[in-house]
Formats: C-alpha cells, structure tokens, sequence
C-alpha cells in the first residue's frame, strides 16, 4: 500500500496538471480580436445636366444677336420670376434659408469651362460650367434626399433619383456640369427632396449659380 505521502505528492501533481491544461485553453489577452470592416459612405455625386433649349434659327429674322463681353453674368441679378411652365412642371423655387442646413457654392460666379460635358445631350453643345455643390449639415438629425429637380434659366430640365444620405453635421459634395449652345449668361438651380431621420419631409432649394459667358 502506498504511504499517505506518496499519495498526498501524486494528488498535488495531478490538481497542478488540471491548472495548467486550464489556463493553456483560454484566449491569448494579447491575441487580435476580430474586427468588422468599416462601413463606407458615399460623399461625391456628379451632375451632368444640358440647357434644354434648341438653338433656332430663322432665315427671316434679320435682328443681330446680342454680343455679351467675356466674363457676363446674368443681369438683373437675382433674377425675376421664372419662365412660364406648362401645368405639373416644376418651377424652382426662391433658395431655402433654414437653421437646419446650408450650401456652399464652389466657386460662385462659375467662369466658363470649354471642357465637354460627356453627356450625349451636350454632343453639340459647346459652351460647359463645372461647379460645386457642398451640402452642410447644420444639426444632428441626419436627412436623406431621394431626388433632385435642376433648373436651367428658371427652366426644369430634369428629376434625377438618387439617394444622398447626409448624416449629422455631416457634409455632402455635388460635382455640377452644365452645357449650353447659347453664349448669353445662364444660371442654374437645384431642389432638393427628401424626409429626416424622424420621417419629417425636407425641401431644400440650392442658391442659384451664376454661369459667365464665354
């Protein structure tokens, strides 16, 4: 029979075993823990938008164009009211001062460019405008914009839809292209639509821009 010594020296053995085979199973406090790939938010959208008027011509009229020195802009500045507009066409709209967000126009007047539009509509017209929009969140309250109606010469040329999540305090970047076959000065403007986090409908509508004559 074993002595109670021997037994007491194999029991302490055995319970020291048990520790370290514990502790050899349990995570490394040093070793890397899985991390979720960072979620990306899209900041730049592009506009290529083109004047939706056709040149005219008139073999009868005999008036001579008008000749605007380089660098014009639209004068009287602001402009009046817009265009009439056929029933259900969007007219724009005097631009939105509001406590909630901003724009920033970049540069404003916007001088003309020369580089063409790659946009088919703007095929034969030569005279382009490259600006930016710079949306500013004001708030905490994120809002999302699911369309954009852009006006050319207080004309509505188009409604595009595309979702702009501008997040609190958050800021957005619209990359403008314009082109027209007129060299008269121009001007432009975008509304904005949409619903804020808490499902509230939000308007915006964007400074108008000056775009200079060649």
């Amino acid at each position: 029979m074993s002595s109670p010594r021997v037994i007491a020296s194999f029991l302490a053995l055995s319970a020291a075993a048990v520790l370290i085979a514990s502790c050899g199973e349990q995570p490394s406090p040093t070793g890397a823990s899985a991390i979720s790939a960072p979620t990306t938010m899209r900041t730049e959208f592009v506009d290529m938008l083109a004047d939706p008027t056709e040149p005219t011509v008139a073999s009868f009229d005999v008036t001579p164009p008008i000749v605007y020195p380089p660098g014009s802009g639209p004068d009287p500045w602001p402009p009046g009211p817009p265009p009439r507009a056929q029933p259900g066409v969007p007219v724009p709209t005097d631009p939105t001062s509001s406590p909630r967000m901003h724009m920033v126009i970049n540069p404003e007047p916007v001088t003309h460019s020369g580089v063409p539009v790659p946009l088919a509509g703007c095929r034969t017209n030569p005279y382009t405008w490259y600006y930016d929009q710079v949306l500013v969140n004001d708030s905490g309250v994120a809002i999302t914009f699911t369309e954009r109606e852009n006006f050319f010469d207080g004309r509505f040329t188009s409604t595009i839809r595309e979702t702009i999540s501008l997040r609190g305090n958050g800021t957005v970047t619209l990359h403008s292209r314009w082109c027209s076959a007129y060299t008269k000065p121009h001007y432009a403007q975008t509304r904005f639509n949409g619903r804020d986090e808490n499902g509230e409908p939000v308007t915006f509508s964007a400074p108008r821009v000056r775009l200079l004559t060649p």
